[in-house]
């Protein structure tokens, strides 16, 4: 019975552990799809894009923001683009909400009954996980439409919001709950990962919050100031965010 069970967990651990390597090379393959993407649409504005004080949307819309110019090339990118990361974000969200049970770590045999001595979720907080994955791809979906669209830029607007703000939480959680498990393992001697996550978890956060201060003070008090341009902190959180994707290991997913 005991060389049974043990087989059957192994099986269970291995399908899991599947799965997250999956999870994490979809999760991966967001990276270079927005690379590429604002690259190439960076690269077919018809103007000079002022990378400080523009927003990333303007790579996006019809007509370029200063010149009014035709920008029909790199309105195609970005809407492809964003479309293909908004389904790659939509397949991890319904991993997430479809996912496994427990991983079973350790078991003890007593009596011919099996006693798990230790055991954690196969996908930790797979739901919030999902929830915030299924935020960006709505959020990407919104992205895709031009800011300048006649009758639908409120729905680019509110997708820029969900898109970079989710992309950021679900980064904080992945990091945050790795970083929690690591410094609750008190009996686990503390790695060069573990610090690193630290400061993973502290930049994510803080530049969420300068972006959401930025923004604030930006549109709703009329100032503006180089140290607190909304564009410009926008692509830091943007940066900050694809080195955090890549610095997921097979745990944090």
């Amino acid at each position: 019975m005991a060389d049974a069970t043990e087989a059957r967990i192994a099986l269970m651990n291995t399908k899991i552990r599947k799965i997250q390597i999956s999870m994490r090379l979809l999760i991966w393959s967001v990276v270079p799809i927005l690379l590429l993407t604002l690259g190439l649409a960076w690269i077919f504005y018809p103007e000079p894009y002022e990378f400080i004080t523009e927003f990333i949307s303007n790579l996006g819309n019809y007509d370029s923001y200063h010149d009014n110019l035709d920008n029909s090339i790199s309105v195609i990118i970005m809407t492809v683009g964003f479309i293909t990361t908004g389904f790659a974000s939509l397949i991890v969200s319904i991993l997430y909400f479809i996912r496994p049970g427990m991983r079973i770590k350790v078991i003890k045999f007593q009596n011919s009954k099996v006693k798990i001595l230790k055991s954690e979720p196969g996908l930790l907080y797979a739901y919030l996980k999902g929830f915030l994955y299924l935020l960006m791809c709505i959020g990407a979906m919104g992205i895709a439409v031009p800011a300048d669209h006649a009758t639908l830029k409120i729905f680019h607007l509110i997708g820029a919001v969900m898109f970079i703000f989710s992309f950021g939480l679900v980064n904080f959680v992945h990091q945050l709950l790795r970083f929690t498990r690591k410094h609750n393992l008190r009996f686990e001697k503390k790695k060069w990962d573990f610090y690193f996550d630290t400061v993973i978890v502290s930049i994510v956060l803080s530049v969420m919050v300068i972006l959401g201060i930025a923004y604030a003070v930006n549109k709703l008090a009329g100032i503006t100031h180089p140290a607190i341009m909304a564009p410009l902190w926008q692509k830091i959180l943007l940066i900050v965010n694809l080195v955090a994707v890549f610095a997921l290991d097979i745990d944090d997913i």
